[in-house]
């Protein structure tokens, strides 16, 4: 018996296994699914069937693509009757408080007026030609018409078109297809487990009948331009409502194949509009020229569509800001401060070129070699212009990180400038409000930082200024309780972690060639027990290790297999281990310099200036190093930050100074899944120069945006 019973076991484990990976619905019965089947048939006798079932407390399994769920049959039973039903709330609504005997007294008081409507697929007893509804009507743009054009051939050969006959009342210039299209669009609502991913056919239909776009009272009885969109059922309800009262009124017309219904207003569709559904051309040049163009279109106009698309999760091209509504709204309004205050936000050529320059895949040596140009040479009237194209030019990590650097190091050259001037201070504090608004990762979150540790004449400064604009008023209050905070001593509690410690690896190529026995190149499985191994590694079987990995394929991913000498030990400059050609250079300079000579060399190679006139380490340089190099994206960049090339120098700091102050011997233990990042480091060695006055100049400059 224990074996039949084990049996039976392993067989229902695995149908239901087999279930999930077919993502069925499955159900232990209960009659309430037949009575269902019943509803959805329009048999009206079923609604009275059903409810004694409000009241049991009988549990059910029920699977929702792969959860597990156990509801009362009492719940499904609710949940069913609002499915099939469309009754309107002051004359019931269905809860977990309605009993079986609610439900049955109710039934009874309106039986002669419940009605199964075939247009619906749902019982009712408000007509539909009677329910109240609101439809607004917005001519479609040119670039919408034309893509739906493109798409009409695929649509009207599908089941759902040909089942309903809509292409046959095309054909015969019958306005009924609007009212079939927009029936067969509520019938195939949304129902527990079951979901139409093809909502965008039918509202496309109905758009490219009517060359219209269609506003609709939704579920928080607000207008929704985008019908398509909405998850809840009213949208499409109210949509039905408003064609069987007026598709008849609907004509055909020849000059440009719609159907117009003369008594309807009609909203111009502004340039506002056009620009906004250009957004999600597939043309990236198309969709960024938008995007720019909206920049600096009509606040309202731009903060009203940003709201619509919003809401209704548009989407667009990738090109554009990951957040292009949100972004949208900020920048609207930045560059119209700007414009009312003779700003400069689009910048020279040569600014734009080089902002172009660091979107482009670029060596180390040339992207720092522009960002330091422009650190040198951008007053305080061209930061704007700067911070405008980066925001545009979100998507590219390129730019977004150097603008982080650039910025933050730009802010602290010339701050008693900015502060002691009204013009810039406000600017300032409008942008930091207007960034922190972008609801997105990044030190454009951090401007208020900068007054940090100053002296009360910043403070005094803040007084004076008695801006009128809310948002200054907010940030400068804030701007206040920094400036009387002290630079606090960085000290990390939490130098050993999971991502970093101290690991010993024996018999290394041992453990590898165990491994490659049975490697398989896409298996995450064994390529995270490789990097497990890799992550544990010392500076002295690096050798070894890239020897003992050189066969080992990652697929099409071959740059994963050599992350950890960036992420673990910060050779920052070395890219590209996967080539060959970068590794044999690597290994020649690694076998014939010592570590400090090998960290040096690529220091050096990078162009970076760390020494005196003697070759010795002028601390001074390494302090602005530490402060600022350690770089977070300005707007996004995935949250992770670039070292750069502060690890290095970090490494040489510990090798002659004979200590690590108590951090891991390296960078990071990543394990492939995860970079460390060197500004606590940073941050304490900064803080041994002051300590042991290692220091020959002041640094009075403003606190990084990294600081914590």
């Amino acid at each position: 018996m224990p074996r039949l019973f084990s049996l039976l076991f392993f067989m229902l484990a695995l149908f239901v296994c087999k279930s999930f990976g077919q993502r069925k619905l499955i159900k232990f019965e209960s009659p309430v699914y037949a009575i269902d089947s019943a509803l959805r048939l329009g048999d009206k006798n079923a609604l009275f069937k059903i409810a004694p079932y409000f009241d049991s407390d009988k549990k059910l399994t029920e699977f929702l693509g792969y959860h597990i769920l156990s509801p009362k049959e009492s719940q499904v039973a609710k949940r069913i009757v609002r499915e099939n039903c469309i009754f309107d709330t002051n004359q019931i609504i269905i809860s977990e408080k309605t009993t079986g005997k609610d439900f049955l007294s109710f039934l009874d008081k309106y039986s002669n007026k419940i009605t199964f409507s075939e247009l619906a697929g749902a019982f009712l007893i408000t007509p539909l030609s009677e329910r109240y509804t609101e439809v607004k009507f917005r001519k479609l743009s040119a670039d919408d018409l034309r893509s739906l054009q493109n798409t009409y051939a695929d649509i009207s050969n599908k089941g759902w078109v040909t089942e309903n006959k809509i292409d046959s009342l095309l054909k015969s210039k019958d306005p009924k297809a609007l009212l079939v299209t927009v029936s067969a669009f509520f019938r195939k609502r949304y129902r527990f487990n079951t979901y139409n991913y093809d909502q965008a056919e039918y509202i496309g239909l109905i758009q490219l009948f009517t060359g219209l776009e269609l506003g609709v009272l939704d579920e928080r009885n607000e207008i929704s331009w985008h019908p398509e969109k909405s998850f809840y059922p009213d949208v499409a309800l109210n949509l039905l409502a408003y064609f069987s009262q007026n598709y008849s009124k609907f004509r055909w017309n020849s000059s440009d194949s719609t159907f117009k219904n003369s008594d309807i207003e009609i909203i111009p569709a502004t340039q506002e509009d056009t620009l906004f559904s250009k957004l999600k051309s597939e043309d990236d040049t198309i969709a960024l020229n938008a995007f720019i163009q909206l920049t600096t279109a009509s606040i309202p106009k731009v903060t009203a569509l940003a709201n619509e698309f919003e809401k209704s999760d548009i989407d667009a091209n990738n090109i554009i800001p990951i957040f292009p509504y949100r972004f949208l709204r900020q920048i609207v309004l930045l560059t119209q401060y700007d414009k009312e205050n003779n700003i400069d936000f689009q910048g020279s050529p040569s600014l734009r070129s080089a902002i172009e320059s660091l979107k482009q895949d670029i060596s180390f040596q040339e992207r720092r070699r522009i960002e330091d140009s422009l650190i040198s040479t951008l007053s305080l009237e061209q930061i704007d212009a700067l911070e405008y194209w980066a925001l545009v030019n979100e998507s590219s990590y390129g730019i977004t990180y150097s603008a982080g650097r650039i910025l933050d190091k730009l802010y602290s050259r010339p701050w008693n400038e900015l502060v002691s001037n009204s013009k810039y201070l406000r600017l300032y504090l409008k942008k930091s409000y207007l960034f922190q608004s972008l609801g997105i990762i990044g030190s454009c979150n951090n401007y208020l930082k900068k007054f940090i540790g100053k002296d009360t004449s910043v403070f005094n400064k803040l007084n004076l200024l008695n801006p009128s604009d809310s948002d200054m008023i907010h940030q400068a209050g804030i701007a206040k309780l920094y400036s009387s905070r002290v630079v606090k001593k960085q000290k990390d509690d939490k130098k050993f972690n999971d991502g970093n410690g101290d690991f010993e690896i024996s018999n290394l190529a041992d453990k590898i060639n165990k491994l490659k026995k049975n490697w398989k190149p896409h298996s995450d499985e064994k390529k995270f027990a490789l990097q497990h191994i890799l992550a544990e590694i010392s500076y002295n079987q690096i050798d070894t290790a890239l020897a003992a990995i050189e066969d080992m394929s990652f697929g099409e991913h071959s740059w994963e297999k050599y992350s950890f000498m960036e992420r673990d030990w910060g050779f920052f400059l070395a890219e590209h281990f996967d080539s060959a050609f970068v590794r044999n250079d690597f290994l020649k300079l690694y076998h014939s310099l010592s570590e400090y000579e090998l960290y040096a060399y690529f220091l050096d190679k990078a162009g970076i200036d760390y020494k005196d006139k003697n070759g010795s380490l002028d601390y001074d340089k390494i302090f602005e190093i530490l402060k600022y190099n350690v770089v977070t994206a300005f707007v996004g960049g995935g949250g992770g930050k670039q070292d750069n090339e502060v690890y290095a120098v970090i490494k040489l700091l510990e090798l002659t100074s004979k200590t690590t102050l108590g951090y891991p011997k390296k960078l990071c233990n990543s394990r492939g899944i995860y970079g460390c990042s060197s500004d606590r480091r940073a941050a304490e060695w900064m803080q041994f120069f002051i300590d042991h006055k290692y220091l020959k100049m002041e640094h009075k400059a403003p606190v990084s945006f990294q600081y914590e």
